[in-house]
């Protein structure tokens, strides 16, 4: 049976459930798959606190620069299509036309959400929420598509969800995420060009597939250790043994409270620590107690405020903060 009779068996079969054939452009996925992969790896090297140290002004560049992708994108993907289409004398079916609006607006709860967090928190959720976006935009083609689409589509969902549940560590996250989407949105497009999936078996094993294509690499790759700084002119590596006390000093910005310039909280080490200064500059790479070497910006710190209380003792309010700062070792 030629390829031509195949995908008029599968059109045919949609169209007796009621479903409707659609395609997606080539250009569509490498677009949009490689902007997505894209914006999850540079991001942080155009957007991040050096350049922008206030709050405000940084929430508002990385709106600005995930917009300009995005709208950028979506109106160069959607010229693109419709030049393709009249090229082949084809018209664009209304049902694609309300999938692609949709995926426009998943796109946009990402930039939105990635820009409330710096008000309101989680910023440990970004990625996974991008990956469950992406997976919500694959399900929904998929509905009216192949089954296969379909099933990817809950599989990218469920990736996110379980990244976020077993607390991967930021930089482990964020490469997941641009492997869906620069890897696996190209991916599909060439499984569902083949029609793989059709049957059952194969469609397990295609799944199969795409997960060992798309989640393996990155976290495998994240397991690699950080390199070993080696002290140099321009490289030191600071020891500070357990038992140091180290002042905490915090900036807080409030209407109602004020903490003096001078005022610093004592906080004793139970583990030694080593930092990686560079030219004076701690340039991010620490280990506790002799243990692999990490970054900061891995995302394996954690500090996190559940509970404040307000309290009277000795006749004068105190209030009580509950923290708790954790360190994961890198797997």
């Amino acid at each position: 049976m030629s390829s031509a009779e195949i995908r008029l068996e599968v059109i045919q079969s949609m169209l007796a459930e009621g479903h409707r054939s659609l395609h997606l452009e080539r250009h569509t996925l490498l677009l949009w798959g490689g902007v997505g992969g894209l914006l999850c790896v540079a991001t942080d090297h155009f957007v991040n606190n050096e350049l922008f140290p206030d709050l405000r002004q940084h929430a508002l560049a990385l709106l600005l620069w995930l917009a300009f992708w995005i709208a950028s994108t979506a109106w160069l993907d959607q010229r693109l299509t419709r030049r393709a289409r009249q090229a082949r004398e084809e018209t664009l079916p209304f049902a694609q036309e309300q999938i692609t609006r949709a995926w426009w607006m998943l796109m946009t709860m990402g930039v939105l959400g990635s820009c409330a967090m710096f008000f309101y928190g989680g910023g440990a959720m970004v990625f996974a929420l991008w990956t469950v976006l992406l997976g919500l935009g694959i399900y929904l083609f998929g509905l009216f598509s192949r089954p296969l689409t379909e099933w990817i589509g809950i599989a990218i969902i469920i990736l996110g969800v379980a990244g976020l549940a077993a607390g991967l560590p930021l930089q482990t996250a964020r490469w997941l995420t641009a492997a869906c989407f620069a890897i696996g949105m190209p991916l599909v497009g060439w499984m569902a060009g083949r029609n793989m999936g059709v049957q059952l078996p194969s469609r397990l094993l295609a799944l199969a597939l795409w997960l060992a294509v798309v989640a393996l690499p990155p976290l495998w790759f994240s397991q690699l250790p950080t390199a070993d700084p080696r002290a140099t002119n321009d490289i030191q590596i600071i020891k500070i043994p357990a038992g140091s006390i180290i002042p905490l000093k915090i900036e807080l910005e409030s209407d109602q409270l004020k903490i003096a310039a001078e005022a610093a909280l004592p906080i004793t080490l139970n583990q030694p620590l080593e930092v990686v200064m560079r030219d004076g500059i701690a340039d991010g790479r620490f280990r506790f107690d002799q243990k692999q070497w990490a970054k900061v910006s891995d995302g394996t710190l954690l500090l996190r405020t559940d509970h404040i209380t307000t309290q009277l003792e000795n006749g004068k309010p105190v209030i009580r903060v509950r923290a708790v700062f954790q360190h994961k070792e890198p797997r």
